[in-house]
């Protein structure tokens, strides 16, 4: 259920303190410091669009909105490919291109591992530590740097070997929020004799803001269960798989 989508666009909350930081950001030590304070997570909601390409010509675009909040630990993410809803009970996920719907009661005994994977990498910080750590501390170079007024814009660029080639935030120091995010990602497709393909992707997100009204991230809008009965509110056609 863990894709780069959703580490990629959990990074997106995780930049969000990067304002405290940012006018020092061009030395090892002071780079430490930023990517630990990124390590906390926002309450928060933003807009995101994915364009993908592929080496054979064909493309994918994605256009959604993701919400996270990691004190009550729910995670939303609906976009053009898929709904999902992630709380501490519910894993629901509607997957519009293949009319699948899949609901999962977190809290089964056979649903634990699933369940401690899910909240490592999306609330713990598994796969978004990782990315931190591995790849942002230790190679990220910092291109370009600048404030005006109450605006600041970074460039990070990384190594050829890297998956992430590029990085750039603009974010509102007054506000204490992102203005725009863009983000350019390869992905190995495939060996050739000429070398290995691969597939792009593109993220920008916009839009960012912090949630007060929290009532349309659960699942009510979405299906009830009770006394062992499944109700559908959404996408009632859709072919069902369930873990109760």
């Amino acid at each position: 259920m863990i894709n780069r989508v959703i580490i990629y666009t959990t990074i997106l909350i995780l930049l969000c303190g990067i304002a405290a930081q940012g006018q020092a950001i061009d030395t090892t030590r002071q780079l430490k410091l930023l990517v630990s304070e990124l390590k906390g997570l926002k309450d928060m909601s933003y807009d995101y669009e994915m364009s993908i390409s592929f080496p054979n010509g064909d493309h994918d675009h994605m256009k959604g909105v993701t919400y996270m909040n990691n004190d009550e630990w729910v995670y939303y993410n609906d976009c053009d490919a898929y709904e999902m809803l992630y709380t501490q009970k519910w894993l629901y996920k509607a997957d519009h291109r293949k009319k699948i719907l899949t609901i999962v009661d977190m809290n089964k005994d056979y649903n634990k591992k699933l369940k401690k994977a899910t909240e490592r990498d999306i609330f713990k910080n598994g796969a978004v530590t990782g990315f931190l750590d591995s790849i942002m501390l230790k190679t990220a170079i910092v291109k370009r740097l600048k404030t005006v007024h109450d605006t600041l814009s970074i460039l990070l660029e990384f190594p050829r070997a890297s998956e992430v080639k590029e990085m750039n935030v603009v974010y509102d120091i007054k506000g204490h929020l992102p203005v725009k995010y863009d983000m350019v990602v390869y992905h190995p497709w495939q060996k050739t004799p000429k070398g290995i393909q691969v597939i792009e992707t593109k993220i920008t997100c916009s839009s960012f803001k912090k949630v007060t009204e929290k009532g349309k991230y659960s699942e009510d809008g979405l299906f009830s269960y009770k006394t062992g009965k499944l109700e559908l509110k959404k996408y009632k056609n859709y072919t069902i798989t369930t873990k109760m």
